[in-house]
């Protein structure tokens, strides 16, 4: 849990191999260090209107074949995902509350956050970050599994199960580019948990209004394509 002790940031980790990054973080005001600009010159966008959270980004790219599930190569296209779990400052500076009903802190992973509430926390950073309100999302089945293989990706928990964006279905997956769930996903449809005791096939079906989880927290981390990236930075 020491690594949680970062305070406001969203560690955003793009997929793909590790290493090979080009890691830079965004000042309190949104503005770039001249220290820490990347090669690239990339910028998280100062505008007034735009009050991103104090993040680090690490620009890395998919391989064109991401992974194997069962039988089936998975492909999908760039993206980033939150290399932690969302923590209760980072809810609470969203949202404006804390559910969290396991440990307490700051740093902690929120939990006690149904799957309508994660969706609203990733609809709401997106606005503040002046992206589209669907541009960041909970990740979807896939984009999870194919980081939580790669351990060094991202930090998992083992007392917590995390949401994802897709619809459960004991089909999966439905396609081999980006699968994003079955066809027809309706909000109150349940969806798939993932996560606990640090397994990586277990899939759970979950009503999407459930808060708490016997034997376990619930939390979320969050995801956004790369293309759908380019409105913070110029």
């Amino acid at each position: 849990m020491a690594k949680l002790l970062m305070l406001f940031g969203l560690l955003f980790m793009a997929c793909g191999e590790v290493g090979g990054g080009e890691p830079f973080s965004s000042g309190s005001n949104g503005d770039l260090s001249s220290s820490s600009q990347p090669s690239s010159s990339s910028r998280v966008s100062s505008s007034s209107s735009c009050t991103p959270l104090d993040m680090e980004l690490h620009l890395q790219h998919a391989p064109a074949n991401s992974y194997i599930h069962g039988s089936m190569q998975i492909t999908m296209d760039d993206y980033y995902i939150s290399a932690y779990l969302i923590t209760q400052e980072q809810y609470r500076t969203i949202m404006g509350t804390s559910p969290s009903r396991g440990v307490k802190g700051n740093a902690f992973p929120v939990d006690g956050v149904s799957w309508f509430d994660a969706v609203n926390f990733c609809k709401k950073l997106s606005v503040q970050m002046c992206l589209d309100s669907n541009a960041i999302k909970l990740p979807t089945e896939a984009q999870w599994e194919y980081v939580a293989y790669q351990e060094t990706i991202i930090q998992r928990e083992p007392d917590y199960w995390e949401w994802t964006n897709d619809c459960y279905d004991s089909l999966f997956p439905w396609t081999n580019r980006n699968p994003s769930g079955p066809p027809n996903c309706l909000p109150n449809s349940s969806k798939v948990r993932k996560g606990f005791n640090l397994l990586f096939d277990a899939r759970f079906p979950t009503f999407p209004d459930y808060e708490d989880i016997d034997g376990g927290y619930i939390s979320f981390r969050v995801a956004v394509k790369s293309s759908d990236w380019p409105a913070l930075i110029f």
